[in-house]
C-alpha cells in the first residue's frame, strides 16, 4: 500500500514539474508556441508509453478565461489511455500562469490543486543560467503535500528525435523536492531534463529514472494576428535569395540572413509562419537560431537530392502594437 502511494505521489510531482516546461509566451524566439490547437506527441524510447499534449478551450463555461493544457498518457501495448491530466493557464507580461490543476491518481481519484495567487510557470524569455522556483500544495489520501521545483536553463543544444533534428534547443533542468505534514511521506529530490525547440516546443524529456520521451509528431497552428496599429516594419535587403548550401546528412542547408532583428523595427518577437515548395518545415534545418550576439540567424534547408531547392518562407515580427509578415523566395544550390 505504502509503495503504491509513493508511486502515485511521484507521478503527481513528475507531471507537475514537467508541465512547467510546456508553455511559454512569445520571446525573441518562441520556444513554446502557446496557440490553442497546438499538439505534441512524444513516445518513450522503451516503446511502452505515448503522451499527447494539446492546447484546447476548456469545456466548462466557468473556465473560458483559461487555456486548457491536456496531457493524455496511453499504454502502447493496449492502446488505452491510462490517465488524463489538465492544467488551466493564462498568460501575462511575465509569462505563463497556472491557476488550477486536475490530475488523475488511479485508484484514488483526481488530485486537484488551486492557486489563488497564480503561479508563474515559465518566464517570457529564455536565457542560459536563468533560474526560477515553483511551489505547489496538494493533498493525497488526506496527507498535505508541498512540492518545490527548482528550474534552471542549463544550455542550448541540438536534439535528434524520430521527428527530425531540432537545433538550438533550450535544455532545462528540474529538481523536485517534496515534504509531507508530519513526515508521513519522504521522497528524495529528483532531477529531470526537458528540451524545447525554437518555434516548435517540447521535443524531448528525460525523467529522473532515465526514461526518455522523444517527439514523434507535432501540429503548430498559426498564432492569432494582433490588430495592426504601428506594428514592426520589415526592411529586408531583398525578397529573393539564392545561396549555396552545405550538406548535413541528407539535408542541404544555408544561412539566409544574419541578425534578423536588424532588418525589422521595434521587434519583440520573431518567428516562422509557413514554408512552401522544397523547403523543409522548421526544426530539421529550417528555423531561427540564436548566434553569439544573442540575435537570430535565419537558416533554410531542403532534401539534398532535390537541389536546386526552391521555395518560400514567411516570417512574422511583432511587438505590443501588432504583427506583420514578410514572404521571401529562396533558392538553394549545391
Amino acid at each position: 500500500m505504502k509503495t503504491t502511494v509513493f508511486r502515485n505521489l511521484l507521478k503527481f510531482l513528475f507531471v507537475l514539474g514537467l508541465i512547467c516546461n510546456f508553455v511559454s509566451t512569445t520571446s525573441a524566439q518562441n520556444y513554446y508556441p502557446a496557440t490553442i490547437g497546438n499538439e505534441w506527441v512524444l513516445e518513450s524510447t522503451d516503446g511502452k508509453e505515448r503522451r499527447t499534449y494539446s492546447l484546447e478551450n476548456p469545456e466548462d463555461i466557468a473556465d473560458q478565461e483559461f487555456v486548457l493544457l491536456k496531457i493524455e498518457t496511453e499504454n502502447l501495448s493496449t492502446n488505452k489511455v491510462i490517465d488524463t491530466d489538465e492544467y488551466f493557464l493564462t498568460t501575462d507580461d511575465e509569462g505563463i500562469k497556472l491557476h488550477k490543476t486536475v490530475l488523475e491518481q488511479a485508484p484514488y481519484g483526481a488530485v486537484k490543486a488551486d492557486f489563488p495567487t497564480p503561479v508563474t510557470f515559465f518566464p517570457k524569455k529564455l536565457v542560459q543560467g536563468d533560474k526560477w522556483k515553483i511551489v505547489a500544495d496538494a493533498e493525497l489520501l488526506g496527507i498535505p503535500i508541498k512540492s518545490t521545483t527548482d528550474l534552471e536553463i542549463v544550455g542550448f543544444e541540438d536534439v535528434v528525435t524520430p521527428a527530425g533534428t531540432f537545433k538550438n534547443c533550450a535544455k532545462i533542468e528540474l529538481v523536485l523536492k517534496t515534504s509531507a505534514a508530519g513526515g508521513a511521506i519522504n521522497i528524495d529530490p529528483t532531477t529531470s531534463y526537458q528540451w524545447l525547440a525554437p518555434d516548435i516546443g517540447p521535443v524531448k524529456f528525460e525523467g529522473n529514472e532515465g526514461v526518455v520521451y522523444e517527439i514523434i509528431s507535432f501540429k503548430i497552428s498559426a498564432p492569432p494576428v494582433s490588430p495592426a496599429q504601428n506594428p514592426p516594419l520589415w526592411q529586408l535587403p531583398s525578397l529573393e535569395f539564392q545561396v549555396t548550401g552545405s550538406r548535413l546528412g541528407g539535408i542541404l542547408n544555408a544561412k539566409i540572413l544574419e541578425n534578423v532583428e536588424d532588418y525589422v523595427s521595434e521587434v519583440h518577437n520573431l518567428g516562422i509562419v509557413t514554408v512552401t515548395g522544397g523547403i523543409v518545415p522548421p526544426g530539421d534545418g529550417t528555423g531561427l537560431a540564436t548566434n553569439l550576439e544573442r540575435k537570430q540567424d535565419l537558416w533554410v534547408a531542403g532534401i539534398f537530392g532535390d537541389a536546386p531547392i526552391i521555395g518560400t518562407i514567411t516570417l512574422f515580427a511583432e511587438n505590443d502594437k501588432g504583427r506583420t509578415t514578410v514572404t521571401i523566395k529562396v533558392t538553394i544550390i549545391r
